[in-house]
C-alpha cells in the first residue's frame, strides 16, 4: 500500500509541477500534465493488475528475465478488459 501511495502522490506531484510550467511551453493542452495524470490513475485503480503482472517473479523462482513479466501481464490485462464488456450489458 506505501508503494501505491508513494507512486501515485510522485505522479500527481510531476502533473502539478507540469501544469504549472516546468515542462515544455504548452500549445493548447499540457500533454506532459495530462501523461502524469494518466500515470497516476493506472497507478491508484489498477495496482492489482500490476501486482498480478510482477507476481511471476515469486512463482517462477526469481528469474528477472523481462519478456516473462510481459508474458504474464498480457493474459491478466485482456482479462480484466473482457470482464468490463460484460459488466456493461
Amino acid at each position: 500500500m506505501a508503494a501505491r501511495v508513494f507512486l501515485t502522490v510522485g505522479a500527481l506531484s510531476l502533473a502539478v509541477a507540469a501544469f504549472c510550467g516546468a515542462g515544455p511551453a504548452p500549445v493548447g493542452v499540457n500533454l506532459f500534465g495530462v501523461l502524469f495524470l494518466f500515470v497516476a490513475y493506472l497507478v491508484w485503480f489498477e495496482w492489482g493488475a500490476i501486482r498480478e503482472g510482477y507476481s511471476y517473479l515469486g512463482e517462477s523462482g526469481g528469474r528477472s528475465r523481462l519478456d516473462l513479466m510481459f508474458v504474464r501481464l498480457g493474459p491478466v490485462i485482456i482479462k480484466k478488459l473482457g470482464r468490463r464488456t460484460t459488466d456493461k450489458e
